[in-house]
């Protein structure tokens, strides 16, 4: 018939639809793949092979010379517990020598803190007697004792050795007028005219508003502020 006639007879298949390309894997990572497959199967089989070899050769082992085998066994044993008991001790000297190196660590941290401390309290009191500061003591207890004692947290120590003063934030205290840092020396000295810590200088004049008594002398006496007295009074009150 003609529509047999037009119809070719090649014999090849009808292709079939291919996956999207983005779905597929690249075919040397296919390969690769499989080789690596195929290589750790070998690989498993063959140490199967191999343990079971050394465990036929144990066998025999046991069986042609059994005290040489339990010999073995038993040297084998006391290693394994040899370093189980290493592994403990080996814990025990690193707890031991961890602690150890703490408590070095806070040591080392507390005198580093009390040297700060006398560093800084060296530093205050080079500043008090430089301001005049009075030297004598009692009882063990000087009159810087009791100065730094109150004031001593109004300064900061420097790594250049100087003192800040500072506020209760720790932050610089400025002069109001000037808008510069209050210096230590000048802040020490502002205690001169104190009612109570005035009385801790030689020679200085405290504000002793209704204190009845103006500073102390050299001596450290209590002595009258007379510096509001005119010429004239001063001259009745020397002859009184």
């Amino acid at each position: 018939m003609a529509d047999e006639n037009l119809t070719p007879e090649t014999g090849a298949e009808t292709p079939t639809s291919a996956p999207a390309g983005g779905d597929m894997m690249p075919r040397s990572e296919a390969e690769n793949l499989l080789k690596a497959l195929k290589a750790e199967r070998e690989a498993r089989k063959q140490y199967e092979r191999d343990l079971k070899e050394t465990k036929a050769n144990l066998e025999r082992f046991a069986e042609i010379n059994p005290e040489e085998y339990t010999r073995l066994q038993a040297e084998a044993a006391e290693a394994a517990k040899i370093q189980a008991q290493y592994g403990e001790q080996r814990e025990l000297l690193e707890q031991k020598y961890s602690s150890q190196a703490q408590e070095a660590a806070k040591e080392a941290a507390a005198a580093k803190a009390a040297l700060a401390d006398y560093q800084k309290k060296y530093a205050l009191e080079k500043v008090f007697y430089a301001a005049g500061g009075r030297t004598d003591a009692a009882d063990g207890v000087s009159f810087f004792d009791m100065m730094a004692q109150q004031v001593g947290g109004n300064f900061r120590h420097e790594p250049d050795g100087s003192l800040t003063v500072v506020d209760a934030a720790g932050d610089p205290v400025l002069d109001k007028e000037s808008g510069k840092r209050v210096s230590a020396e000048d802040f020490v000295a502002s205690y001169k005219l104190h009612p109570i810590y005035g009385t801790f200088f030689k020679g200085s004049k405290g504000s002793g508003a209704g204190l009845g008594y103006g500073g102390t002398d050299a001596n450290g006496m209590v002595t009258e502020d007379l510096s509001g007295l005119t010429p004239e009074q001063l001259f009745q009150r020397a002859f009184s």
